[in-house]
């Protein structure tokens, strides 16, 4: 199969661009991950590369297997036809930041005193380890909220940051470096990593292994990082830290969909990356395959007031479609009634189904008001 007769002319040219740094900013519904799987297979078929020299990294276990679906197929018996045989399964590395650095760690990491075996805690067992630590220190836990307080040792790791790091003047911070110390040396008394050490110590790995760092920068000759926008400090760091020999790096992300400030995520390692990377081929992917055009231009004018953005010009050839509707309501109950009464209007005189609709609000107390009033419509709805 031809592996770009299917991409569009800028698809075309970031999929052919795989000498040096990469930066493509894609649009949403633009098809960046058509794109980065079409690199993949374009650096296999075209390139001649091999597969095991390839690393993508993705955000999310659903994102990789949806990756990897678009690769290899969903299975080795699949009927369609996918960019790559599934004999490669494997062979490339693809997944989650967190999942590739257990996997080093748990080969290279005794180079920094990590046991092999370390267990990974999830969330429950942060917690847990908090309380302990707020119980040790005679500490009420309702004051200081154990959330709270892991959040902070979180964002910290997330900056290279140790229990030291985080001492400062105010009381809760004084409480906070406190707490981040007993909970480190719990995690250690225990062979534990949490998913923040992994990203800190495999970075601490390679800065302090100089033999490891040249082993995974000699195996991996290519590397693709999706949603580059939601990278936080100790992510890109690793990244750079990869590509330092070969500089085979291709990042792709949108600025303008980095809503995981709240989590570390820092959208100047997108607006910088061609600082870091001053010889970096960029690449706008800017048709998009999902919206309408007025829903486009709507949503370029809302974004357009952001400063820290890189500027791109959505198009479409999709119809025009309809004007976005804005509805200004003095409370929730409100605005409520009104998204009901047009779903209501829409299921007698429209010959619509109750399917046909998707409601989506902020967070999950805003259903409130919408669930019973929408289940008590002549057309019921589930919500």
């Amino acid at each position: 199969m031809d592996i770009l007769a299917e991409l569009n002319p800028a698809q075309r040219q970031a999929v052919e661009a795989i000498n040096g740094p990469v930066l493509i900013l894609a649009g949403p519904g633009s098809g960046k991950t058509r794109v980065i799987t079409h690199r993949i297979a374009y650096l296999i078929k075209v390139a001649g590369v091999n597969a095991r020299r390839i690393l993508a990294v993705t955000f999310t276990n659903k994102a990789a297997k949806e990756m990897e679906n678009r690769l290899y197929g969903h299975s080795a018996e699949d009927t369609a036809t996918p960019l790559l045989s599934w004999k490669y399964k494997g062979e490339v590395t693809l997944g989650t930041f967190h999942a590739i650095c257990a996997k080093i760690l748990r080969v290279d990491g005794k180079a920094i005193g990590i046991d092999p075996k370390f267990v990974i805690y999830d969330d429950d067992d942060q917690i847990s380890l908090v309380k302990k630590a707020l119980q040790e220190l005679s500490l009420d836990a309702k004051q200081f909220a154990p959330r709270a307080l892991l959040s902070v040792i979180s964002n910290a790791k997330s900056q290279m940051q140790g229990p030291d790091d985080v001492r400062g003047r105010s009381y809760f911070e004084e409480i906070t470096q406190r707490v981040y110390e007993r909970y480190q040396k719990y995690l250690n008394e225990s062979s534990a990593l949490d998913f923040d050490d992994l990203l800190m110590n495999t970075v601490m790995l390679f800065q302090k292994s100089p033999e490891t760092l040249k082993k995974y920068q000699a195996r991996y000759l290519h590397i693709q990082v999706d949603e580059f926008q939601d990278t936080n400090l100790v992510q890109y760091e690793l990244i750079k830290l990869l590509a330092g020999q070969n500089r085979n790096v291709c990042v792709v992300g949108d600025p303008d969909q980095s809503i995981y400030s709240w989590r570390s995520a820092d959208i100047r390692n997108i607006l910088n990356f061609e600082k870091d990377f001053p010889d970096a081929k960029v690449v706008l992917l800017e048709q998009n395959y999902r919206s309408t055009q007025l829903i486009l231009d709507a949503a370029s004018h809302v974004i357009s007031h952001n400063k820290e953005r890189k500027a791109k010009g959505l198009w479409t050839e999709n119809e025009k479609g309809e004007l976005p509707c804005v509805i200004e309501t003095y409370s929730e109950e409100e605005e409520a009634q009104w998204v009901i009464n047009e779903i209501d209007k829409l299921i007698r005189n429209a010959g619509m189904k109750a399917g046909d609709f998707a409601v989506m609000y902020r967070t999950n107390a805003q259903s409130r008001v919408l669930e019973k009033p929408l289940s008590a419509t002549a057309c019921p709805i589930s919500s």
